[in-house]
């Protein structure tokens, strides 16, 4: 039979005991098995039923502004959540979704820098896509054969010879006039082709004129005729006059071959003319069936100024059918009449849900590829854009993580854009040469639900710091990290944990294993009544007890497995524990386990490691005297204290005020320390340690040693809950293990923290020995009771406490301290 308590405030072993139904746990094991028909895990998220209806709400409301932030803890499973929610909404949509859309770009004709976008039905991009190039390549064909073709050969070369008739009329008259008039045309070579020029006859004075010409032309024959003027040869004013004449004749040739080229053109675009004339009819018709087919607004008007631009280009396609190169192989010249298909929804049978895990600004917005070579070429720059996620998600869902998007300010700046305009703006990447804004796309609408993932409280902060997130994250899905511990919980766990086992080839969980496992559930949770939703930290606790398993070549994973998982786990973990308990045992850390002492009380703290959390005794010593000084947090004025156990240590001074010395003045000085302790220290959990350390030093009244206490204090003698109960309570059954257990060592807690307690199975047989005792308080008196084994005492309605109770007391020696102060100071 196991002891009795010993005391009012002393835990029944019953009360301590945890444990889960072995046969509650096999029930659940059976309705979740699939040959009882039971829910398999994976059709719904386990314990978020609020967050879950959330998001449903969120993305089943299209309207703008309804984009949804998920909050909750790292592994409760928001993210399996959220796609889980997308995939049902998403099976609904399918290509009659609203905003399920092909985008694509096309050459602008009037302004190539700014692309123009047009968006068509699901598949509808890759069918204008190929339409385009059929229309290309049928015109190609056409005009091929309309170049070959009698009549427009026939009518084309008349206008041609007209033209040379007229040509050589006018040139042949020009030869006569100059040779009348004793100059002559010649043909030099300058290297880059023959060049007319005029040089005098040699009956003009210029014997032997043919012999210097050259490449130097006319320049020649006059230096030549210098040298006559000067060797009397020649008269001056006979020079002068054949210069003269000579000048005249040029300008005459450049005004003729000036006409001349002037003609040309007109021929060429006569023939141009003409050919336009003739392949009107088949370009309106190729035109035609592209606005019929694609019935939208935008891209028939598109539509018609392709047809202007073909007619204005038609030596394009008769440079591609005759087979000429172009000037670049990448840019081609028929490439501004292609299509950039940004995005494609042909295969896609339902709405997408797109997952940015790296969400740069380029990543989410899309960019233009940059091509050096091709930097300047407004035609092929509108193949080079690329679509982001934005886009690929427009008409679905676009899957975030909070602090991948607000760690990249341009990135959150144009993502509030993006959901604020509907339009997805893309833009140039900037290169080595500079900015390359040079291009500015047309920014496509989009219509896209973002769902952003975020930690615990972020939605708050949040909403708090930017109004433009108040109006676009509408819905907050906030996960719990824990839920109850009922007969569904339970069959969740069951069935989760055998459908890790299926996916991952553990060893199948027995009764006993699955039991052990909603135990550390419980734990992970803080609550008896609770388990925890952090389905990762499960999962990677069913993975190590498989390994447990295997070592001892069983079948099946047992309590004893999961058990040395969750032992082995701690044991990698806890050096720094160890080393202090060595550190207790040897004396460096001073720690009384037994006996009394007055003004001092065996405080307890947790020292969290972020991935293991575990709990020792500190010592709290006190010290008075009588003074103005006040209660003195040593802590605070070294500046080792946080802002709550500031706060922590002014609630004990009003305490005392109010409780002790309602009719005096509170004349002390005192002085609270946690020994030994040279980091911060933060929280209340140690303010009715101190209160007790105080009051004893106050009273000169020992206080057990045996006895480790926990507690958070209120103004009005209340002891609040605290966390960390369970690593608390095991630190210091530890510590007073490896000193040897006695049988009356134990800790105090608030009595509001039973409902915490999910003790190790060795804390639970030393408590239910006997060897090892637990005490849960609501107030600081019953604290006292059990700290010295006195009556607290009541006050009158006077305010006086039993002058043989503890408080009778503490109230007697603050007013000896009062008259003290009075006396001396006055």
């Amino acid at each position: 039979m196991a002891p009795q308590a010993t005391g009012p405030f002393e835990l029944q072993s019953g009360e301590v005991a945890f444990s889960a139904d072995i046969a509650q746990v096999e029930e659940a094991m059976r309705e979740a098995s699939p040959e009882s028909g039971g829910a398999e895990w994976g059709s719904a998220v386990i314990g978020q039923p609020r967050a879950v209806e959330a998001l449903r709400m969120g993305v089943r409301v299209r309207a703008r502004g309804y984009n949804v932030f998920v909050s909750g803890a790292p592994g409760t499973g928001r993210r399996t959540a959220v796609l889980r929610a997308l995939s049902e909404l998403s099976s609904e949509a399918g290509h009659g979704a609203p905003g399920l859309q092909d985008i694509v770009y096309v050459y602008n004709f009037s302004s190539p820098l700014e692309p123009i976008t047009l968006v068509l039905p699901p598949g509808g991009g890759a069918a204008f896509k190929r339409d385009l190039h059929r229309m290309v390549e049928a015109l190609k064909s056409i005009i091929r054969l309309q170049a070959e073709g009698r009549a427009g050969r026939e009518a084309e070369d008349a206008a041609t010879r007209e033209f040379e008739r007229r040509e050589n009329a006018l040139l042949a008259s020009f030869e006569s006039k100059l040779l009348a008039d004793g100059f002559r045309p010649v043909q030099m070579d300058l290297g880059s082709g023959p060049v007319m020029d005029i040089v005098p006859a040699s009956d003009a004075g210029t014997a032997g004129a043919d012999e210097v010409l050259g490449r130097e032309g006319s320049a020649a024959a006059f230096e030549e005729l210098q040298a006559r003027v000067a060797s009397g040869a020649m008269g001056q004013a006979d020079y002068d006059e054949l210069r003269r004449r000579w000048y005249g004749h040029m300008d005459e040739m450049k005004r003729l071959f000036a006409e001349i080229r002037k003609g040309r053109i007109a021929v060429e675009a006569e023939n141009e003319e003409l050919r336009t004339r003739m392949l009107a009819p088949q370009v309106a018709a190729e035109a035609s069936l592209i606005a019929e087919k694609w019935p939208d607004p935008k891209l028939r008007s598109w539509a018609a100024a392709l047809e202007k631009d073909i007619l204005a280009h038609l030596y394009l396609f008769q440079a591609e059918a005759e087979g000429a190169p172009t000037r670049r192989r990448r840019s081609p010249a028929l490439a501004r009449y292609g299509v950039n298909l940004l995005v494609d929804r042909e295969s896609s049978p339902s709405a997408p849900i797109v997952v940015e895990s790296h969400p740069s600004a380029a990543n989410l917005f899309g960019t233009v590829e940059p091509r050096p070579e091709d930097e300047g070429d407004t035609r092929t720059a509108y193949l080079r854009i690329r679509a982001g996620s934005f886009l690929k998600a427009a008409g679905g869902f676009l899957v975030l993580r909070a602090e991948d998007i607000l760690a990249d300010e341009e990135s959150w700046l144009r993502l509030k854009r993006a959901l604020q305009d509907g339009r997805a703006d893309i833009q140039s990447r900037d290169g080595p040469q500079g900015p390359g804004g040079w291009l500015k796309p047309e920014a496509p609408r989009a219509e896209v639900k973002v769902i952003m993932i975020g930690g615990e409280s972020s939605y708050d902060i949040l909403y708090q710091a930017d109004p433009d997130f108040q109006k676009l994250f509408k819905v907050h899905a906030e996960f719990d990290s824990s839920m109850p511990r009922d007969a569904e919980a339970l069959r969740d766990y069951a069935a989760f944990a055998r459908r890790v086992s299926e996916d991952e080839g553990l060893l199948p969980l027995g009764s006993s294993g699955l039991a052990a496992v909603i135990e550390q559930g419980s734990r992970i949770a803080e609550y008896r009544s609770r388990l925890t939703t952090r389905f990762g930290a499960i999962a990677d606790l069913l993975r190590e007890s498989d390994y447990r398993a295997r070592l001892t070549g069983a079948v099946a994973i047992a309590a004893a497995d999961v058990r040395a998982a969750v032992e082995t786990r701690a044991r990698l973990a806890n050096l720094p524990e160890e080393k202090l308990e060595d550190m207790i045992a040897t004396g460096e850390i001073i720690l009384q386990a037994s006996g009394g002492a007055v003004g001092r009380v065996n405080g307890l703290a947790v020292h969290d490691r972020g991935y293991f959390a575990f709990g020792l005794p500190a010592v709290i010593s006190a010290q008075v005297s009588p003074g103005e000084g006040g209660v003195i947090n040593i802590e605070g004025e070294s500046g080792l204290s946080g802002e709550i156990y500031d706060k922590a240590v002014l609630i004990v001074e009003g305490f005392l005020r109010s409780r002790y010395a309602r009719d005096f003045p509170l004349a002390v000085t005192a002085s609270i320390c946690f020994e030994q302790s040279y980091t911060a220290v933060e929280g209340d959990s140690a303010s009715s340690t101190a209160v007790y350390a105080l009051l004893s030093a106050i009273a000169d009244i020992p206080l057990r040693q045996d006895i480790a206490v926990t507690g958070s204090l209120n103004q009005l003698g209340q002891v609040q809950p605290v966390g960390g109960v369970n690593e608390k309570i095991e630190g210091f059954f530890r510590v007073c293990r490896q000193a040897g257990l006695s049988g009356t060592q134990g800790v105090m807690i608030p009595r509001r923290n039973v409902v915490n307690l999910t003790l190790s199975r060795e804390v639970q047989e030393a408590v239910s020995s006997g060897a090892f005792r637990v005490w849960a308080v609501s107030t600081i008196d019953e604290g006292i009771a059990v700290l010295t084994g006195m009556p607290a005492g009541t006050a009158d309605a006077r305010g006086d406490f039993p002058p043989d109770s503890f408080n009778g007391k503490v109230r007697r020696e603050l007013l000896r301290m009062a008259r003290t102060v009075k006396s001396y100071m006055g």
